[in-house]
């Protein structure tokens, strides 16, 4: 009369069943709600932040086009003589600090933001009265009052609030003019071009109207793409792709003298730090050597620039990818003098760039979670890909011979603090919608980086925020034994490199030596 011995085990099979459905269902209810708020990238009612005449020309601008918008929940302003009024239809609640009240009234699905409230210190604000409210929302902006003005603002127009936009970095003036000089009517080649900081060079040098432009890139489908997107945008420019690799001198050699190269931007790198950790000879081989090889071979093709794409992980450096970086400036830098011009560019994080943490974090908020932190202290500084770019090419024209340009970063960012913003932006709370897990620091990661040492010695330029290091106050120690490191890379000698890194980097950490 008692129960099947088989019930038993079908409870063992269908309990953990029953439970991770039960996750599932509850994160396809939060996916939902969110996807639901924000169908198409716009949400069903928005609380407006802004100016009144903006939100009137906003609200009469797109109140006959086609939408999901929907209804306005409210506008929040800090014009006190509008509090209480009515625009359009559309309540004026009171000041910008009753944000999150009107949309957690209102159960607003998104906040919708205009200028002048679109700086980060606004934005950043906005959200946070909102997180404070528990608000679950997306954000949006219309970034000028351009199109406001105008009376004919397109929906497409209202976008997204990004993490850049919360960043808050002081905006680095550059002479275009001076640069459109330098480069207009030249060969320039680009290693590296189909990598982010590479395709935003290809981009932007062909504004300038070069006389030919040279895509050198190891991977043939990001040669490909790039290949592709420039001549569908600049059909009159001459590009020339190659397929090749900076180790090979023969490639290199062949590229620079068949097409008469004038200026070099030497992108190509292995920049992942903790992958590099345990391919310790080839990161060497490609960032020391390769950067060698394309540095010998313009000289001897008679380029009149070089600028080398360097990174803040050279200073004071833990891993093997900042290390094998310095040794790259320092075969720049301490060469023979000649008719080329050799200038280094060192900067910080790039947001969006592969293998940065922001699309990480992007792809693990999509699945729900959870987001991983390397630790709740570990700042960064960053900046975006077009002032990166802007960097280079304003370094092209001002560096003097044998220089490490520096641009000054701004105040560094936690990165907990931003995979915070992250999903905040993602109409989800941190800690209940989406994990956050720390695991501690990989090998070869610091909790902050530096872009000088305190024996640095740095020059003013022209241009504000934008320093010069000269190369004998950079370096010291001569240039590195190129035949020593080839000798271990040909042995596959990772514990001889690592120790030779040290030996010959004064500033570099010992745990370098002891991974």
């Amino acid at each position: 009369d008692g129960y099947p011995r088989s019930v038993f085990i079908l409870q063992l099979l269908l309990i953990p069943a029953w439970m991770a459905g039960a996750r599932l269902v509850l994160r396809w209810a939060r996916e939902r709600n969110v996807h639901n708020q924000s169908a198409h990238g716009h949400c069903a009612s928005a609380v407006i932040v802004g100016n009144i005449e903006q939100v009137d020309q906003l609200i009469r601008s797109i109140k006959n086009q086609i939408s999901d918008i929907g209804d306005f929940a409210g506008i929040v302003t800090d014009e006190v003589a509008a509090h209480g009024l009515t625009v359009r239809g559309v309540k004026v609640y009171g000041s910008v600090d009753k944000v999150g009240e009107v949309a957690r009234n209102a159960v607003a699905g998104s906040i919708l933001i205009l200028p002048p409230y679109t700086r980060p210190k606004e934005m950043n604000n906005i959200m946070e009265i909102c997180d404070n409210e528990k608000i679950r929302c997306s954000y949006r902006m219309i970034p000028s009052f351009t199109e406001l003005a105008s009376g004919i603002l397109q929906l497409s127009s209202i976008r997204k609030v990004e993490i850049e936009d919360l960043l808050g970095r002081p905006t680095v003036s550059f002479d275009r003019d001076w640069v459109k000089k330098t480069v207009e009517n030249k060969v320039v080649m680009i290693t590296g071009a189909g990598g982010s900081i590479g395709s935003e060079l290809a981009r932007q040098l062909s504004h300038y109207k070069p006389k030919r432009l040279v895509l050198f890139e190891h991977s043939e489908f990001n040669l490909y793409k790039i290949d592709m997107e420039l001549r569908a945008t600049w059909p009159d420019t001459d590009f020339v792709s190659v397929a090749g690799s900076i180790e090979q001198r023969e490639q290199v050699n062949a590229a620079l003298v068949t097409n008469k190269v004038e200026i070099v931007y030497h992108a190509a790198a292995y920049k992942h730090v903790p992958l590099m950790e345990v391919n310790v000879c080839a990161c060497v081989q490609n960032n020391t050597i390769g950067s060698s090889i394309v540095a010998d071979e313009s000289e001897k093709a008679g380029v009149e620039r070089f600028v080398l794409v360097s990174s803040d992980k050279a200073v004071r450096p833990t891993s093997v990818m900042g290390a094998s970086k310095r040794l790259a400036e320092r075969v720049i830098m301490e060469r023979p003098k000649s008719k080329t011009r050799f200038v280094a560019v060192r900067f910080g994080n790039v947001l969006g760039s592969s293998g940065s943490v922001i699309p990480l974090f992007r792809k693990q908020i999509e699945k729900g979670g959870p987001v991983t932190v390397t630790g709740p202290n570990v700042t960064r500084s960053f900046m975006t890909i077009p002032e990166a770019v802007d960097l280079l090419l304003q370094a092209s024209v001002i560096g003097d011979d044998r220089e490490i340009m520096i641009l000054e970063m701004g105040e560094p960012i936690k990165i907990s603090a931003m995979a915070r913003r992250l999903i905040k932006l993602s109409g989800l709370r941190p800690d209940e919608d989406i994990e956050i897990v720390y695991t501690g620091l990989r090998p070869g990661e610091k909790e902050y980086e530096e872009l000088l040492t305190d024996e640095d010695n740095v020059v003013r330029t022209p241009f504000d925020r934008i320093f010069a290091l000269k190369a004998n106050h950079a370096q010291t120690s001569g240039p590195p034994d190129l035949i020593e490191i080839n000798r271990l890379i040909v042995k596959g000698d990772a514990v001889g490199m690592r120790s030779f890194l040290c030996e010959t980097i004064s500033d570099a950490s010992r745990c370098i030596a002891e991974i």
